[in-house]
């Protein structure tokens, strides 16, 4: 028999169909026959419990988590569009900075999602206090090596695991051994102390551009991170785009807000509307913190639809829950709305210039207070919310230490709104008003 007959042979016993195997022995001849079991059907599974609507309202309105798709960066077409174009098309490194809850971190996320759809490599980073400039860059050293196709060798990289480097010598490596389009993400940047840091990142950049580097850096932080950056290097601003995120307008916040009442089925009058959008002062934020507490109260109320009193009470809430997890802050604003009006507008800028840029600069409070003896009120306020205030490296510049907290100050004064549905205020509020409006920060 020839080798093909044999292969035919075996293929067709391997091919041939056999006899089905009986799933249980053969019954022995004469044993009794066990009695018949009646059928059963087996106990649903048990259901998933349903979520609850409040569940869903949270979901909805989740302040901590930002935006997971494109369709939810409400207002900020413009600055992706400026952000794509700058980094993927002129490859160029970028900076987002704003004021916290402006939705910086949302547009770096969805920013680095389209560039991964890219083709690009989107790594990501958290910078935090005195970190030193190799430490910050090492996760990311790790992660490009651990890249498949990554030219980046493993021992390269453990040369520099154990020993501390300086912008020349990782711009050396990457530019040498990168040839993936590289996005480096480098979010709160603003909590980096170190100028050593600030100065070794921007002579890292400008190193990578002149040597055409298939690596670029964004990091996302506030205003004066953008003065840091360029301060020992005039020339970066060839190579940086700078894209602030300011407030919202009114209108978009609108839009944002009834957006997310319609999908948990609320709906809301035009008046409450405007209240709540006036009291986030612009803060994509604070406007789901407010709209939150709205839709909740008109939950416990039993109501669909968000009238003045629910979305006052819902602010009211908002603040007394806040002042249960920040006296100090919340105690030290509310001895403020009672004070003579030469006292109260200088709290107001205040609060207006920290929600608006992250950050107090007394020079910028001054001339917005615009009065003969502006410096010295200014100083004396300053000098009052001493305790809640981070003085920055920059001179004259301040943060307070609980981000919320202007928000709330400027909440208490406009809406008359405290602790218990009290109100506080009278005098000042109306001057306030007036203030902020021209400010822009309300309708």
């Amino acid at each position: 028999m020839n080798v093909f007959r044999q292969f035919a042979d075996w293929l067709g016993r391997v091919l041939e169909p056999r006899p089905m195997q009986r799933s249980l022995p053969a019954p022995v001849p004469g044993a009794a026959l066990a009695p018949a079991v009646p059928f059963q059907a087996a106990a649903p599974a048990p259901a998933k419990p349903a979520r609850s609507r409040r569940a869903i309202m949270h979901e909805v309105f989740d302040t901590g988590m930002p935006v997971a798709n494109r369709a939810g960066l409400a207002g900020r077409t413009d600055e992706l569009e400026r952000l794509l174009e700058a980094v993927l098309d002129h490859r160029k490194h970028g900076i987002i900075y704003g004021a916290r809850g402006s939705g910086k971190t949302s547009l770096s996320r969805i920013f680095g999602d389209m560039a991964d759809e890219r083709g690009c490599l989107v790594l990501y980073n958290l910078a935090s206090g005195d970190i030193a400039f190799s430490d910050l860059f090492r996760p990311y050293l790790l992660d490009i090596a651990a890249e498949p196709q990554s030219k980046v060798r493993r021992s390269e990289v453990e040369a520099l695991l154990n020993e501390p480097f300086d912008a020349r010598r990782l711009a050396s490596l990457l530019a040498d051994r990168v040839e993936r389009r590289t996005i480096l993400m480098l979010d709160e940047f603003d909590r980096v102390h170190s100028l050593e840091t600030k100065a070794e990142l921007a002579a890292l950049m400008k190193l990578l551009s002149d040597m055409r580097s298939e690596v670029s850096i964004v990091t996302i932080g506030i205003a004066a991170n953008l003065e840091d950056l360029i301060a020992g290097h005039p020339s970066l601003r060839r190579h940086l785009i700078a894209v602030p995120v300011g407030g919202l307008t009114p209108t978009d916040l609108d839009a944002l807000l009834r957006r997310c009442l319609t999908r948990v089925d609320l709906d809301i009058t035009d008046d409450a509307a405007a209240m709540i959008v006036s009291a986030a002062v612009g803060s994509p934020y604070h406007l789901r913190l407010f709209g939150l507490y709205a839709a909740l109260q008109a939950d416990i109320a039993g109501k669909s639809v968000i009238d003045h009193d629910v979305a006052v009470r819902g602010l009211e809430v908002a603040f007394a829950e806040w002042r249960d997890v920040s006296r100090r802050n919340a105690d030290l604003l509310l001895s403020q709305i009672d004070r003579p009006r030469t006292l109260a507008l200088p709290a107001a800028i205040i609060c207006l210039n920290a929600a608006m840029r992250s950050r107090v600069d007394r020079g910028e409070v001054i001339a917005e207070l615009d009065e003969p003896n502006a410096a010295e009120q200014v100083d004396a306020m300053l000098a009052t919310l001493g305790p809640i205030l981070v003085e920055s490296s920059t001179s004259g510049q301040y943060v307070f230490e609980d981000s919320l907290a202007p928000q709330f100050f400027l909440l208490l004064f406009t809406r008359k709104i405290a602790s218990g549905g009290a109100e506080r205020g009278l005098g000042a509020g109306h001057d306030l008003r007036a203030l902020l409006q021209d400010k822009g920060a309300t309708q």
